[in-house]
């Protein structure tokens, strides 16, 4: 299991879809989409939103910025957990340059 490395984020699984906490000073979830962390295996993890379906675990999808939205796709980024349905919220591993 990875887990975050950067400075004031626990462990990357306790920052659980769809959000990690409510911050009632911003009055949204945080972590924010688009926000990204290392970790532990030495990738990089960004907070996404999906756009479309995604049908299993481990799949490649195309990360679209500033929106910070996926689907699946030949992308950069692989979902970590099961599947999801459009809107879920997730954290992306970066797999490729």
């Amino acid at each position: 299991m990875a887990f975050a490395i950067t400075p004031s984020l626990g462990f990357l699984d306790t920052l659980s879809e769809p959000y990690g906490y409510w911050d009632a000073n911003l009055g949204k979830g945080s972590p924010q989409l688009g926000s990204v962390i290392q970790a532990s295996d030495g990738h990089a993890y960004v907070q996404a939103q999906a756009s479309a379906a995604v049908a299993s675990a481990a799949t490649v999808v195309i990360l679209t910025e500033p929106a910070m939205t996926f689907a699946t796709g030949a992308g950069a980024w692989t979902t970590r957990t099961a599947a999801h349905a459009i809107g879920d919220r997730a954290w992306l591993q970066k797999t490729a340059a």
